[in-house]
């Protein structure tokens, strides 16, 4: 069996504290330090990202916000259009109601203009025929039952027309 020196133990020992001093002077310590870093830096990542989750959230709170009065806006020149539209369409309606009477009313003055000047010519006409009919009985000689056919005709005549 081995029986450990006790100067070999001692030394041994020495060389494990002096290697453990080593290492913590240029290991452990490095890598302590850079284990706190990444620590800090994951810490101030998540940090970061908890505030942008935050900003995230505000700016989709004040995106919907914004959608919401762009549909609100859209709605109310939605409604504004089709009142104006209403109104446009009842204005065309009045103003085709008003031209269409107007061209009634220009038809009845036409028909009544035509009515009259028929009604002028007829009564021209029925003085060229009375006239006629009193030139013929004045040309005759004056027989009461010539005079009275002539009449007669002349009636027949006006009335034909």
């Amino acid at each position: 069996m081995l029986k450990p020196d006790g100067y070999t133990f001692i030394f041994v020992a020495l060389n494990l504290l002096i290697l453990f001093f080593f290492m913590r002077k240029f290991l452990f310590k490095p890598i302590t330090n850079l284990m706190e870093e990444r620590k800090s830096s994951i810490e101030q990542g998540l940090k970061d990202a908890e505030n942008a989750k935050i900003e995230a959230a505000e700016a989709r709170k004040k995106y919907d916000e914004q959608i919401k009065n762009i549909k609100l806006d859209g709605d109310k020149l939605l409604n504004e259009a089709r009142a104006k539209a209403a109104r446009e369409y009842d204005e065309i309606l009045a103003a085709a109601k008003k031209e269409a009477l107007a061209v009634v009313e220009k038809g009845r003055e036409e028909i009544e203009r035509e009515r009259e000047e028929m009604l002028r010519q007829t009564k021209q006409q029925i003085a060229v025929l009375a006239i006629a009919a009193a030139t013929k009985l004045v040309q005759a000689n004056m027989d009461t039952d010539a005079n009275k056919a002539m009449v007669d005709k002349f009636i027949d005549e006006v009335g034909a027309i």
